[in-house]
């Protein structure tokens, strides 16, 4: 299995041996035949508040070491919709179905570069420790974007229901803006056409369809803040269809198992809930 943990379940693991130390969990998921998944905001959010407190970086130096014993492989969760969109793209163009995208790498240093290599890639033999050192100061860069989409939440909070569109016009509406954020050129594709054809089967771009759904259950409950921390969680929203297990906050599970249902009426392979948890204790005593 392919374990996505957030942030506070490697914090749970490593420092605090809960549910499991982490001798005892390598030898749980050795037993399972089980990787843990690491992500640019996992391992960002685990180390943050050393670089943003000005903490114990020999102490934290010492719990990376203690988090990469464990069998461990690399997800790049910030480009998986990037890269739905450009097999989706080529598929349509070509009259196929897209391929599954693969957003695995070898190291954590590529699961925060956007375009080609990584430039460390040429320094061999980097622990993860070292790694996310020489990176210390891009740690958390994504939190940037919160204030912007809490204004962008509240602003759709506020229409009028006479305003508001359905969810799949508001999806294929926004198709363009989406190439156009990863720079993916479409010249002569018919988007809106595209974009209807996205939406009628959710598993031709999985990862964006989860997360869109869920946003608009956020939405939808107009009680529930959109907070710092849940910036991670939608980024591992996406990378959910390439992972077999991931943990995320209770509060946007239980907005991914509303979304995860409506999807799965129509398209049950399309339905993840089955792989949604709230912590690594929830998984270790269902596995």
């Amino acid at each position: 299995m392919r374990i996505l943990l957030d942030a506070k379940d490697l914090i749970n693991i490593v420092e605090s041996s809960r549910p499991l130390g982490v001798a005892d969990f390598g030898r749980w998921l050795e037993q399972r035949r089980s990787v843990v998944v690491l992500s640019f905001t996992s391992v960002s959010d685990f180390v943050g508040p050393v670089f943003s407190s000005r903490g114990d970086w020999l102490q934290m130096r010492a719990l990376l070491q203690r988090l990469e014993s464990l069998p461990v492989v690399y997800i790049r969760e910030g480009l998986i919709i990037r890269d739905e969109l450009r097999e989706a793209l080529r598929a349509y163009q070509a009259g196929q179905e897209p391929i599954a995208v693969d957003p695995y790498v070898s190291r954590w240093d590529e699961t925060a570069h956007w375009e080609g290599e990584a430039a460390t890639k040429i320094l061999v033999g980097l622990r993860l420790d070292e790694i996310v050192h020489m990176a210390r100061t891009t740690i958390q860069s994504y939190k940037r974007y919160a204030r912007g989409l809490q204004s962008k939440l509240a602003w759709e909070r506020s229409l009028p229901p006479t305003q508001r569109k359905p969810l799949r016009d508001i999806f294929v509406n926004n198709i363009p803006d989406r190439l156009r954020d990863h720079k993916i050129e479409a010249i002569g594709v018919p988007l809106q056409k595209f974009g209807s054809w996205l939406w009628r089967n959710p598993l031709r771009s999985p990862g964006l369809r989860l997360q869109f759904e869920v946003y608009h259950q956020l939405r939808r409950d107009e009680r529930m803040p959109l907070q710092g921390g849940d910036i991670a969680d939608f980024a591992h929203l996406a990378a959910v269809p390439n992972v077999d297990i991931a943990t995320v906050d209770k509060r946007i599970a239980d907005l991914a198992n509303k979304a995860c249902r409506k999807i799965g009426k129509a398209h049950a392979r399309a339905d993840f809930s089955s792989r949604i948890y709230t912590s690594i204790n929830e998984v270790v005593s269902r596995f």
